[in-house]
């Protein structure tokens, strides 16, 4: 199964809901915001509450990053088992919670993976609020930047391909493998961080 994501406002402009539903009553619009508002809300406030962050979730944004297919879940499996083995754990350990809250690598492997969101702030652990899991792209990009050299050693080729493709480009390759996926997460959480705006997966 691929995995889908995109750099996009949790909370658009009502002009934005009108044209990208195609709805035209405004007292729709209006609910679609309104139901958008209060989710975003809540992890604003959970954030607050958590780790003390003052976020901006809920605002109407009208900017988008880029979108992208970032891989498969077997792909992702394999780079979250190599992140892992970092620190001599297997990615069970992390997620029936038989390592540190907090250890390098949880955004990574603890977070859903195929849905949810990387928000563009940074705190220790990621978390699940209701049924939505909940990661740092600030976080997870410290991660991937770590896992680089790991990854050149194990794949110089497909690492070499990835580092030669130009950083402005807007589209963002489908490379394949552990590689691929660690490309494209490390491409859209600078666009998240830079832009301001969560990366939403699924």
């Amino acid at each position: 199964m691929e995995i889908l994501a995109a750099v996009a406002p949790l909370v658009l402009t009502i002009e934005s809901y009108r044209l990208t539903t195609g709805e035209e009553d405004p007292e729709e619009l209006a609910l679609m915001q309104l139901e958008d508002r209060e989710r975003a809300r809540a992890i604003d406030e959970a954030l607050n509450l958590l780790y003390f962050l003052e976020t901006h979730l809920a605002e109407p944004r009208t900017e988008e990053g880029p979108s992208a297919v970032v891989g498969t879940m077997d792909d992702l499996e394999a780079l979250r088992a190599l992140a892992a083995a970092q620190h001599g754990h297997s990615v069970a350990d992390y997620q029936e919670g038989r390592v540190k809250a907090g250890l390098q690598f949880n955004h990574l492997i603890n977070h859903a993976g195929d849905s949810g969101l990387y928000v563009p702030y940074d705190f220790p652990q990621s978390f699940v609020l209701g049924d939505l899991s909940l990661g740092s792209a600030v976080a997870l990009l410290a991660e991937l930047t770590a896992l680089e050299p790991v990854l050149a050693e194990r794949f110089p080729a497909a690492m070499a391909r990835a580092r030669a493709l130009p950083e402005d480009d807007e589209e963002i390759a489908a490379l394949g493998g552990p590689v691929g996926v660690w490309y494209a997460l490390t491409r859209l959480c600078r666009s998240a961080i830079a832009l301001d705006l969560p990366i939403q997966l699924g």
